[in-house]
């Protein structure tokens, strides 16, 4: 007879009555056939490693984290179903407490294998199965070593839709450019092939590329274009890149071994686009071009986790998009990613083309994503020669072009007025005067919920479509009488009486409000060009801000080489620029620094835009600063960019030991753009 409903659920209960609470059944990290080739290696010494990461991409999804070993990730002690992520500074306390009952068994396993005649429980043996050697130190090391990684499974289904769609493009790219074609699975470890992908640390796009390093690229970064966000301009610059490091670390190992071979370079190249060129230079100066022996011997600060494991997951990510079908069956392509491309030959309003192409702005955004938003709000024009992505069509929309071609030349909402704010100013008052809507003042100058202004600031007006009004005079009296921020000179950087005074007081340090964090961000941008007497002549300098390079300021200046600059500074070409160092600048007018601020505005106005478009700060808290600590090592720590950790602590650019330092803690805002190379802590 077949049991009642009710008689089941009863037996179901009885089962869970009896099961043991917090018990084990350990993972299997099943073995696979990797067939790796000579191009890429799979070394027998990290075959494992790279098994452990196909599971992570073929297996285990997002809404699963799995507890293993950082220094050995395929051995996996849980695999727990939850609604959380791995965060590294605010881990969930479900995550938290298997991650401790995980550590207390594995130290009862460590205890009793130094008994006599130890009885393990069945759980302490499923954990003790983990370590064939049976040594207990090795066991005790390992409860201290618990890593959380989230799944990826399907992540790598959506970027495996996306990927037929750029996989053509990037093959003939890095074909051009002498790299091996299996470099076009390195997107699914970046961005899971998403061209909108933005991580904690700033790096954007397909590629993962940071501010600084697209300069020395070639992509252009403004308030009007990311070019990091543009997969085919992302692509070259990678390209780029990768030839480069090849180039650089073949030269290097060919001074340890004349005799080295591609397969000895290649597992060096790619842990160069995550660790940097200058990283693995030194690791193969060090300990010669023999990639498991730096995997295992080779010390310094940033050669963590992420980073021994970062080949190891290019392998994986390469076997499971090979055997795609095997693992996911059949799956529809997503067409949506599919799209005709339109070369502007003027600059063109986001609004217009959504009109002449009849395509919404909300579609033709998704297409575009190196567009900021400056464009789609229709304060700056989409500039010619741009690519326009659009829905694809056969004919490339070639009436529909011909129709824009034909009509007037227009000009941005953005009018170039600038307005410096006085005493008992407000946001809104001046946009009334303008004739503009106070909301889009706001979001143009980044000025935050408060809409804080301060004393002498200079703020941007967005022409009204109809007719631009031009500010004479100080606004009229006002009715009401929002704050404006005094500043004052402290240490030559302006900063606001209304952020934090000093951040390293006491302890007890009041942390500013979460709501005024991307403001204090605006606010502390310094990109004034100092004027000073050097030998009965005048001198032009500025002070080196993170995320800026030289090719920037000769950009800035309109000279176009960097030639000039170094030699004035005498700086080598081999050299990088350091954060906070005084360059001089070889200014000739009064018009290239009002040019070179505003643009050095701009770019700087534009990070913190991005960033706030893909962040938003759940609040601020305190850190006291630890013996070894640099600023660089706390950014990484916390998962911030550098410049974010600087400008919120204006002060600390040196912090001693005890000092108090804000840091915000940041939750992404669509966690789906998020690469999932950070979904581990």
């Amino acid at each position: 007879m077949l049991l009642s409903v009710r008689a089941i659920a009863l037996v179901f209960l009885v089962l869970l009555l009896v099961m043991p609470v917090g018990s084990w059944a350990v993972p299997i990290v099943e073995k696979h056939d990797l067939n790796c080739g000579d191009t890429f290696p799979c070394p027998p010494e990290i075959q494992r490693r790279v098994d452990f990461w196909v599971m992570v991409f073929r297996e285990w999804h997002t809404n699963q984290v799995i507890l293993h070993d950082s220094t050995r990730p395929e051995r996996v002690y849980s695999v727990k179903q939850t609604k959380f992520t791995c965060s590294r500074k605010k881990p969930a306390k479900s995550i938290e407490r298997e991650r401790s009952r995980i550590k207390k068994g594995l130290l009862g396993v460590a205890k009793k294998l130094t008994q006599a005649a130890p009885k393990y429980t069945k759980d302490e043996q499923e954990l003790l199965a983990l370590f064939p050697s049976k040594n207990a130190k090795m066991v005790q090391r390992a409860a201290h070593n618990i890593r959380c990684q989230q799944g990826n499974r399907d992540r790598f289904l959506q970027a495996l839709k996306r990927y037929e769609f750029y996989k053509d493009h990037i093959l003939h790219t890095l074909r051009d450019a002498g790299l091996s074609e299996d470099i076009l699975y390195l997107p699914f470890v970046e961005s899971a092939y998403n061209p909108a992908a933005y991580s904690r640390v700033g790096a954007a796009g397909l590629w993962q590329i940071m501010p600084r390093t697209a300069r020395t690229l070639g992509l252009q970064l403004s308030a009007t274009l990311d070019e990091r966000f543009d997969p085919v301009a992302a692509t070259r610059a990678a390209a780029r890149y990768l030839r480069r490091s090849t180039d650089k670390l073949t030269a290097k190992a060919r001074e340890k071994n004349a005799a080295v071979t591609v397969s000895q370079i290649n597992p060096f190249v790619i842990t160069s686009y995550n660790y940097g060129v200058a990283g693995m230079w030194r690791a193969i100066d060090q300990l010669g071009p023999d990639f498991i022996a730096v995997l295992n011997k080779y010390k310094s600060p940033g050669f963590r986790t992420a980073v021994r494991n970062f080949y190891a997951s290019f392998l994986a990510a390469r076997y499971v998009a090979q055997n795609a079908h095997k693992y996911f069956g059949d799956f529809s392509i997503d067409n949506e990613f599919r799209y005709s491309v339109v070369v502007l030959k003027r600059p063109t309003s986001a609004g217009r083309a959504s009109k002449v192409f009849g395509v919404s702005k909300d579609k033709l955004r998704k297409l575009n994503p190196a567009l900021t938003r400056n464009v789609w709000k229709g304060w700056r024009l989409i500039p010619d020669g741009y690519s326009l992505h659009l829905p694809y069509k056969k004919d490339h929309w070639q009436t529909q072009v011909a129709r824009l071609d034909a009509l007037q030349p227009e000009s941005p909402l953005l009018s170039g007025n600038q307005y410096v704010v006085v005493r008992g100013d407000t946001a809104c008052e001046i946009a009334r005067v303008h004739r503009v809507g106070c909301r889009d003042l706001i979001q143009l100058n980044n000025l935050g919920r408060r809409a804080l202004i301060r004393v002498g600031q200079k703020l941007e007006i967005p022409e009204n479509a109809a007719k631009a009004t031009v500010l004479a005079s100080k606004p009229a009296e006002k009715k009401v009488q929002v704050a404006v921020a005094e500043t004052k000179s402290v240490d030559g950087a302006n900063s606001s009486r209304s952020s934090s005074d000093s951040l390293n007081d006491t302890a007890a340090q009041v942390m500013p409000d979460s709501s005024r964090v991307f403001q204090q961000l605006i606010d502390n941008i310094s990109v004034d060009v100092v004027a000073g007497r050097k030998d009965g002549k005048w001198v032009f300098s500025i002070f080196v801000e993170p995320e800026e390079t030289m090719g920037h300021y000769a950009d800035w200046l309109g000279i176009g080489s960097t030639r000039t600059i170094r030699n004035l500074n005498g700086i080598r070409s081999s050299r990088q620029i350091i954060v906070g160092k005084r360059i001089e600048l070889p200014v000739k007018t009064d018009e290239q620094i009002k040019t070179f601020e505003a643009k050095r505005s701009e770019y700087h106005r534009t990070l913190v835009d991005e960033f706030q478009q893909h962040y938003q700060i759940l609040e601020v808290q305190q850190y006291r600063v630890r013996s070894g600590d640099s600023m660089w090592d706390i950014a990484k720590n916390h998962e911030l960019p550098y410049w974010v950790l600087t400008r919120m602590n204006p002060h600390a650019k040196s912090p001693a030991v005890g000092d108090i330092l804000a840091i915000p803690l940041a939750k992404a805002r669509t966690p789906s753009k998020e690469p999932p190379s950070t979904q581990g802590s």
